[in-house]
């Protein structure tokens, strides 16, 4: 009897807490992309309703669609952007996701600056893992157009490129979001806008949707036995703590021109599709979003806020899910990684790199695999500064040649010299457009057009560590630099 009453006791006060979290309530806005679950549930606006004032209620979610589908939501009260919050995060957006289904939503944030209580203001995008990758594309758009009928729907993007949203037959409904569900979505055509992510869906045995780092929505899986508003820690990538799913910082928060915003709250929330992925049978990547608790502060609670977030080969695809890539002998993937410090890169990026078997694969010090027999391999890369700080990839090393997919990041450029006194020139660009950025995330330099083996003066920065985008043929890459 004694242990019955405990039970209740406990049960009553989880129900007594987590009725005490403070949720997204109101919905502004639903415009998802076409997708296998449009125009049912759950990809109609009641779904988008039943999120409300809750988290990961059964069955209370809502599906956005291909690339650029979102939702918009509200909170009762301003969202604080507080520094007594565990791990310095202020609010969890909570998915569907499980092992070998991450499908991630790139997360905006709002404040009511002109106190109307619309999201009428400026959005800011909150840097997830991969804004530091030269693989993530700005400025992106995408344009649908209607098929009028149950078929594939084909887009077009403002890089030149076209595909199509594949139907799936088993959902039998037609993708393109109906005037009946959405009368303010265009029959003909409608464009999206934002960040592309490159996607981590790969096909082996199965098709696996492999997790990204940190900072997006529907990526990291749900602990539904804790409170809603104690929160996971984005940085210790493979623990789950708190009530799971995915937290974020304001104080990740940049513009248009990818500079630190500092936000003392935030009124509004914006969560769209960061991939442009079908995915077979499974059908197309769709986050599903069920609800947006609030932090509550709490000092005590603390860990570790370093982390290094990197690219990797994509998954071997096999079922049950195993957390290991593929890669190819006699060819060379480059990891891009980097150190991350509470959202912002770290002034000290030096890494170390080393194989457990080298006859299988070798690392170079610059972090470029190479194959060289097939086997297993574990690669591991720790900050120099901190070598508790690190990232293992096991990798399968097999024969075969790697897909277009795999070499995405494939573009010849090099900064050189580096380390760099006076100047610098980079070679493979030309009638590229060159971004710099010094640790802190500040631009310190910006040319728009920089053609091939143009002297780029270094006079005017201090020494340190700086980060260089070169935006060439639609393709974005990010080298680093070190300035003596």
């Amino acid at each position: 009897m004694r242990i019955h009453y405990l039970a209740i006791l406990c049960f009553c006060t989880l129900l007594s807490t987590n009725a005490q979290v403070r949720y997204a309530t109101k919905l502004f806005e639903y415009t998802p992309a076409p997708g296998q679950f449009i125009n049912k549930s759950p990809g109609l606006p009641a779904n988008a309703q039943s999120i409300l004032g809750q988290a990961a209620g059964s069955g209370k979610m809502v599906s956005l669609g291909f690339w650029g589908g979102y939702i918009v939501l509200g909170f009762d009260a301003p969202v604080k952007n507080d520094p007594d919050n565990p791990y310095g995060v202020d609010f969890t957006v909570f998915g569907n996701p499980f092992s070998g289904s991450s499908e991630p939503g790139i997360v905006q944030v709002m404040k009511d600056e002109n106190g109307n209580g619309q999201p009428d203001d400026t959005w800011y995008e909150l840097r997830g893992s991969n804004h530091f990758l030269s693989s993530t594309l700005r400025n992106y758009s995408m344009t649908y157009q209607n098929p009028h009928g149950t078929e594939d729907v084909p887009w077009i993007d403002n890089k030149g490129n076209n595909g199509v949203v594949e139907f799936v037959a088993y959902h039998g409904q037609e993708h393109y979001p109906m005037a009946v569900n959405f009368p303010d979505v265009d029959q003909d055509e409608y464009t999206l806008q934002g960040t592309r992510l490159k996607s981590k869906t790969a096909q082996g045995m199965v098709w696996v949707n492999d997790g990204f780092d940190y900072g997006y929505a529907d990526n990291k899986i749900i602990n539904r036995r804790a409170s809603k508003d104690i929160p996971d820690n984005p940085y210790t990538l493979d623990v789950l703590e708190g009530c799971g799913g995915d937290a974020f910082d304001i104080s990740w928060a940049v513009d248009a021109d990818q500079q630190e915003i500092y936000l003392d709250q935030v009124d509004f929330v914006k969560v769209y599709t960061g991939v442009a992925q079908n995915a077979g049978a499974i059908g197309e990547n769709s986050p599903e979003i069920s609800g947006v608790a609030v932090v509550k502060p709490d000092p005590s609670i603390n860990g570790i806020t370093d982390v290094i977030v990197s690219n990797h080969p994509l998954n071997i695809g096999v079922n049950p899910y195993k957390a290991q890539s593929r890669w190819y002998k006699g060819h060379t993937f480059t990891f891009e990684s980097y150190v991350v410090s509470k959202g912002l890169l770290n002034t000290n990026q030096e890494l170390i790199w080393s194989s457990d078997h080298p006859s299988i694969a070798t690392i170079s010090s610059d972090g470029k695999l190479t194959g060289v027999s097939n086997g297993e391999v574990t690669i591991t890369c720790k900050w120099a500064l901190d070598p508790s700080i690190q990232r293992t990839f096991n990798i399968l090393i097999e024969e075969g040649v790697p897909t277009a997919i795999d070499n995405t990041n494939d573009v010849q450029l090099a900064v050189y010299p580096n380390p760099a006194s006076h100047f610098i020139r980079i070679k493979g660009a030309d009638n590229a457009r060159i971004v710099m950025y010094d640790m802190t995330g500040h631009q310190v330099m910006h040319r728009q057009v920089y053609k091939e083996n143009q002297k780029v003066d270094l006079s005017a920065l201090n020494s340190g560590l700086y980060i260089i985008q070169i935006e060439q043929l639609n393709v974005t890459k990010t080298l680093k630099l070190i300035k003596r």
